[in-house]
């Protein structure tokens, strides 16, 4: 158990150092928000790490706070290792359809990404945001002790956290996030409900060590293999290039011991390859949405606030965004450039995001490796071919969207938010129910408001997100200087900067020859004309319109 030697109250409590918490801290100690991280657990839980994929959405936050690299070299499986996914009988049998280029991890360099997908095992990111986050002047780290009790008034948050020998301190602070997981003590604690619905089925995650199982099998390198056999239903894959794996038995026995486990994963291999069982770990799909994302000065993030399918890897960067949403705006309120709606929009902003990426892994969720089963799968004859044929047609239909998921990743905004000014048309609500697999899988860059900035490169390793400013930036896209908006900025302490673009080539591509970008990336304004009252604008995005923390959408 450790904590500060020396220690000021805090200005932000952050409850739970998962990767939320830990990209929360980060992102308000890039700031320079003093904010205490309390965590029960002393290093990073290496046995179930249920989280493995980062998208590039997630990747480009943790490049502007300079951890992208540092996340790339201790992720297990080097950057670019593979970017495919196999649907197979077993993982020495029949292969029946390949997927390359999945969840954007291939290390080829795109216009539209500054930062690639990464996988990258939980356990592996939180040691690294860990290690990071101690370089962080304004942030301390209180690893063993764990939150107790949390009381609030009109000024301020007082938690009271506990260490594992019984010791018992108060610590004071402006605002407190629950970043706690599913079974959150803030959200108990603040009376916020979850509503929703688990699936039925009940599923185990192993993690074992299989020494040379990759060298073995003639699939090929995958981040996932899909495992179609009628005996067992599951996928699994590497977690590093050192033998050890992960497998989901899905629709396990609740008896599921050791030995069935084994037996289990033997199936999924196809041989009796010699491994060893480190942990299993049972779990139910759970598509839950918090009733509110605040009470008063207390904040939910991440699984505290949502609870996600795993099919399509949205659960863990949905909670990473909640701590890029909600860290910037906790900065601007502690620094006194937030409005009075700027807090509140945090809920209206990311909740809409929750409930759209629950609707699409609970769409993912509909077909599993259960219902593409066949016995014949397995044949060696021509029945056995032509099985496979129809196989990988069923699965090119049922899982496009599950594997290429950039148009969701990158194109899910805020255009209907209360911090957006927009001229263009209203946009249409994006369905909660049967998402559409090509608007899932196709991303179109639009620097409509709301929407995240489309990236550019301006050299080969340079980006145009390197040169955005913390604060607000204003693109000036081959367009005369607009100083009224640095002024405007100055009087109401806006952190602010102007980016000169001489580049006439690419105002199609931002829809306007000016463009007010967020500190998240996100587009706050557009127009080929300085607006006629320019504070106005600013005073939006900061906040200005007042929005109920009770507002559902």
């Amino acid at each position: 158990m450790t904590s500060p030697d020396r220690y000021v109250d805090p200005e932000v409590i952050i409850a739970g150092a998962g990767p939320v918490g830990l990209t929360l801290a980060h992102e308000l100690g890039s700031r320079g928000v003093h904010c205490a991280l309390v965590e029960p657990r002393l290093h990073a839980d290496l046995a179930s790490p249920r989280c493995k994929q980062l998208n590039p959405k997630s990747m480009e936050a943790y490049r502007r706070l300079g951890v992208a690299h540092a996340i790339r070299n201790n992720a297990g499986l080097p950057f670019g290792w593979s970017d495919s996914a196999v649907f197979c009988t077993s993982l020495t049998g029949h292969t029946i359809e390949r997927f390359d280029g999945v969840f954007a991890l291939s290390d080829v360099q795109r216009d539209d990404l500054a930062e690639p997908g990464q996988w990258c095992a939980q356990n592996r990111l939180e040691e690294t945001l860990r290690n990071t986050v101690t370089g962080q002047p304004t942030v301390s780290t209180w690893w063993g002790w764990s939150l107790a009790g949390v009381e609030q008034d009109e000024t301020g948050v007082t938690a009271v956290v506990a260490g594992a020998d019984g010791e018992r301190r108060r610590v004071r602070g402006a605002y407190l996030v629950g970043a706690d997981g599913s079974r959150s003590q803030v959200r108990r604690e603040v009376g916020i409900r979850l509503a929703g619905r688990s699936h039925e089925v009940r599923n185990v995650q192993a993690i074992f060590t299989a020494p040379g199982l990759a060298e073995a099998h003639p699939q090929g390198r995958a981040v996932q293999y899909w495992v179609l056999n009628s005996e067992v239903n599951g996928l699994m894959g590497m977690l590093d290039t050192e033998g050890t794996w992960w497998a989901i038995i899905i629709d396990a026995p609740a008896d599921l011991d050791e030995q069935s486990a084994l037996d289990a994963i033997h199936t999924m291999i196809g041989d009796s390859h010699p491994i060893q069982i480190r942990s299993l770990d049972p779990w139910q799909a759970r598509m839950l949405v918090a009733d509110r994302y605040r009470h008063g000065r207390c904040f939910l993030a991440g699984d505290a606030a949502h609870q996600n399918p795993p099919w399509g890897g949205f659960g863990a960067n949905t909670g990473i965004g909640d701590a890029v949403d909600l860290g910037w705006k906790l900065a601007a309120a502690l620094h006194g450039w937030a409005g009075p709606g700027l807090l509140d929009s945090y809920e209206y902003e990311r909740r809409p995001v929750a409930q759209r990426a629950i609707a699409e892994a609970a769409h993912n969720m509909r077909v599993l490796t259960g219902e593409l089963a066949r016995p014949e799968l397995v044949d060696d004859g021509e029945a056995g071919t032509r099985a496979r044929i129809r196989s990988a047609e069923a699965i090119r239909e049922a899982k496009t969207a599950e594997l290429y998921t950039l148009g969701f990743v990158l194109g899910s905004g805020y255009p209907n938010s209360p911090l957006i000014t927009s001229t263009d048309p209203a946009p249409l609500e994006p369905a909660l129910l049967d998402p559409a697999p090509l608007e899932t899988s196709t991303y179109r860059p639009s620097g409509a408001p709301g929407s995240r900035l489309p990236h550019q490169w301006l050299n080969r390793q340079r980006s145009l997100y390197d040169v955005l400013g913390p604060g607000f930036t204003l693109l000036e896209i081959a367009a005369p200087p607009a100083s009224e908006w640095e002024q405007a900025a100055a009087k109401r302490n806006i952190p602010f900067e102007r980016l000169r673009l001489n580049r006439p080539d690419w105002h199609s591509h931002f829809g306007g020859r000016y463009v007010l970008v967020r500190p998240d990336r996100h587009v706050a304004w557009r127009g080929d004309e300085p607006p006629l009252d320019v504070g106005a604008v600013l005073d939006k995005a900061c906040g200005g319109s007042t929005v109920s923390s009770s507002t559902t959408v």
